[in-house]
């Protein structure tokens, strides 16, 4: 098989992760695509210890607080990963399955998160089942006053809103429910509760309280029988509008938006196959996206607008900066503070379809506090080792400054990207690089001088270019 290019690889790895180095990015492009992909994919291989030891040192959810200290472990995660795609497949199912700290305790809010995790790859089914039966759901769409003789169809409508098949077929346009399918699934599900198991924060058991469960004959989408809650998902699952709906919101993140041609359904109608085909299996439906031709097609290339993850993990691992984090008594909550005014606040969405992805990114406001985080990044120069927060030295740039200015200018093009930007942006950056403070024009020479001023200031203009927030 052959191996990829350089730019593939690069475009692999922003997508399944949060960009790589020159570094990981030429060791990625020595493989083909499909090993490359399942190496990224099969992370389970990968070693985690450093971020492990990290996080039970001095984010220990034991002591948790209900403050900031869960999204700020999360974030951490974020940047220690050796794992990213893990990290990239868990933002995905969180604003799938969207749930909040605003009603839901963190204690479930962090077995939740882990949950989604762990079950990130499996067969839809087996996730959407621990899904449904998760404390943090239970509370969230209020399935712990679901009960007979008064359904709650609060999880019944999002079950097939949001979470599996939408209002409306991806492919035909055809409604997939009606109101009398959401009432008596919702009598499915009557009874589904928890309780904690002994003293135990972070411990839950669930069970279905058997005097609140209606076990009656109900009819859903015109079949009558006996339907539990384990049988309205096995059924649901099944659907050809599910395989639709999934293979939609998997490709709009990780590849780009599809509109209503009949090439874009036929696109959906080609991966629905492998859901279908795969007995439901996710790692088998993202393996068959991720080595398309769709992919790495010229369609997919900085098609889809950077998160604030992308936009600040990205940038912070792919730079090389050194990033201390702290702990839960003095942590890095501005990190968390920035994910949160570029309106990304990791586990509080918006509402319950989660956040408005790509365009939904982007306000007066958002921009702003992007080009505001580039600034913090590139003007941070307190190097102490116990200073919290990412820190770039002027060795860390010294890398990929040349004698050259225009060199220097592609070398950071290509290390955040690669971007690809016309002539005169590629001059008016050269340029900057080779004027004073009284904007008249001087030879570039490197040095520390120049290194901690003016090379700071051109991957600063690097970051707010448009071509920058594009993923």
């Amino acid at each position: 098989m052959a191996r990829m290019t350089y730019d593939e690889a690069a475009h692999l790895l922003r997508r399944m992760g949060f960009g790589g180095t020159p570094a990981e990015i030429d060791s990625l492009a020595t493989r083909s695509r499909d090993e490359a992909v399942d190496y990224l994919l099969n992370y389970e291989a990968v070693n985690n210890d450093e971020m492990d030891n990290y996080l039970s040192r001095n984010f220990n959810p034991k002591r948790f607080t209900p403050t900031d200290d869960l999204q700020l472990w999360w974030i951490v995660r974020m940047l220690k990963t050796a794992r990213p795609f893990e990290e990239k497949m868990t933002i995905f199912w969180h604003n799938h399955f969207a749930t909040a700290l605003d009603k839901v305790d963190y204690p479930l809010m962090y077995l939740q998160n882990q949950l989604l995790r762990s079950n990130a790859l499996e067969r839809f089914d087996s996730l959407l089942l621990n899904v449904a039966r998760d404390p943090a759901m239970l509370v969230w769409l209020d399935g712990v006053s679901n009960v007979r003789g008064n359904p709650n169809e609060n999880f019944a409508r999002e079950l097939q809103e949001l979470f599996t098949m939408g209002i409306y077929d991806a492919v035909t346009g055809q409604a997939n429910y009606t109101e009398k399918d959401v009432k008596e699934i919702a009598r499915a599900f009557t009874g589904w509760t928890f309780k904690q198991k002994g003293e135990k924060k972070y411990k839950y058991v669930f069970y279905i309280q058997a005097d609140h469960h209606d076990d009656g004959a109900k009819e859903i989408y015109g079949r009558v029988a006996n339907y539990s809650g384990e049988d309205v998902i096995e059924v649901v699952c099944a659907r050809r509008s599910t395989a639709r709906f999934l293979i939609k919101k998997l490709f709009e993140f990780f590849v780009y938006p599809l509109s209503n041609s009949g090439e874009d359904k036929a696109t959906i109608e080609k991966f629905a196959d492998v859901y279908v085909n795969g007995n439901h299996s996710l790692r088998a439906v993202v393996r068959a996206i991720f080595t398309s031709e769709e992919f790495f097609g010229t369609l997919a290339r900085f098609a889809l607008i950077k998160s604030p993850a992308e936009m600040i993990v990205s940038s912070i691992r792919t730079l090389g900066a050194d990033y201390y984090a702290g702990n839960m008594n003095d942590g890095d909550y501005d990190t968390y503070g920035q994910f949160r005014r570029m309106g990304f606040d990791l586990l509080n969405p918006r509402d319950v379809s989660g956040w408005k992805l790509n365009l939904g990114w982007l306000s007066t406001a958002t921009l702003l506090e992007r080009y505001n985080f580039a600034s913090d990044l590139l003007t941070n120069r307190d190097f102490g080792n116990r200073v919290l927060g990412a820190k770039l030295t002027n060795d860390q740039l010294r890398k990929y400054t040349d004698a050259s200015a225009e060199k220097t200018v592609q070398n950071f093009l290509a290390l955040l990207g690669p971007l690809k930007v016309d002539a005169a942006t590629v001059q008016t950056l050269a340029n900057y690089l080779q004027m004073d403070d009284d904007g008249r024009r001087v030879n570039f020479t490197v040095d520390d001088h120049s290194i901690d001023k003016t090379v700071r200031g051109l991957v600063y203009l690097i970051m707010c270019l448009p071509e920058y927030q594009m993923n």
